[in-house]
């Protein structure tokens, strides 16, 4: 345990909505930390070691991406001399993109926290032109590269529909954002202009599962990063979560993971 509160990094300037720069050894060690309302892509041409988001490992097996999505929890020991890039790209970056295919590979590619390459290619130029460019639609331009080679020289990804459907994906965005989490369905589907009802409707026909079920996920994934992550107490991490008390919380944990906050603290310990 660490700390009452998860750090939050912000590694982009306010002004720029990507950034590359080769990875810098004296981060081989970090600790548990969120990002800053960015994606972070990790690209690791030489180094070993071991990758935790969420309370879960995965082993380092150059080449590899990194996928760290903002509402996530991470921190790796790697072993130098490492050789990689770092990529932050903001959500505004790919809103102002005509180009839909970045958004649907991002997507793509976000569905997991590590992707295997079999080999670097073309990938190391493409982000050292990335590091020194300026103007965003050569970025773009390098970006759509960048991530094309990445689905195209992977060793294991599952291929997977992208979802298209504006009310679910509007409603994950605002789950995933870095405000608190309110475990109602209608303070989102108000927010959304939408009936509770039209909301679920929506989350079951694309992901097969109602709003309060896609809900019970992300509070149940914000629970476990507060109990792996941080040293609050069960009933502090309750009440930040909007839990009226500490075993209203605990029956909702058990009834979703089938044990209670304190068994997954003890197996956690």
């Amino acid at each position: 345990m660490i700390s009452k509160k998860i750090i939050v990094k912000d590694k982009l300037e306010p002004q720029k909505l990507l950034k590359v720069a080769t990875f810098d050894n004296s981060k081989a060690v970090t600790k548990p930390h969120r990002h800053s309302g960015y994606l972070e892509l990790v690209f690791l041409s030489k180094t070993s070691g071991k990758h935790v988001i969420d309370g879960w490992e995965s082993p380092i097996k150059t080449p590899c991406i990194l996928i760290i999505r903002k509402e996530c929890v991470h921190h790796w020991e790697l072993v130098a001399p490492i050789e990689g890039f770092v990529l932050l790209i903001k959500k505004l970056f790919l809103d102002l993109s005509l180009d839909l295919e970045i958004a649907r590979m991002v997507d793509e590619i976000s569905k997991f926290d590590v992707i295997y390459i079999k080999k670097n290619g073309i990938i190391p130029t493409l982000l050292e032109m990335m590091s020194q460019e300026e103007n965003r639609i050569c970025q773009e331009g390098l970006f759509r590269s960048f991530l094309a080679k990445i689905l195209e020289d992977t060793e294991k990804i599952e291929q997977t529909t992208s979802i298209s459907n504006d009310l679910y994906v509007r409603f994950i965005e605002l789950l995933n954002t870095n405000g608190k989490i309110i475990n109602h369905v209608a303070y989102y589907a108000d927010l959304l202009h939408t009936s509770p009802q039209n909301l679920s409707a929506v989350c079951k026909k694309i992901a097969n599962n109602t709003a309060s079920q896609i809900l019970a996920i992300y509070i149940i994934k914000e629970a476990k990063r507060l109990i792996f992550y941080t040293n609050n107490s069960i009933a502090e991490i309750a009440f930040s979560l909007g839990f009226s008390d500490k075993s209203n919380f605990s029956k909702y944990f058990k009834r979703y993971t089938g044990i209670t906050p304190s068994e997954f603290k003890k197996q956690h310990n």
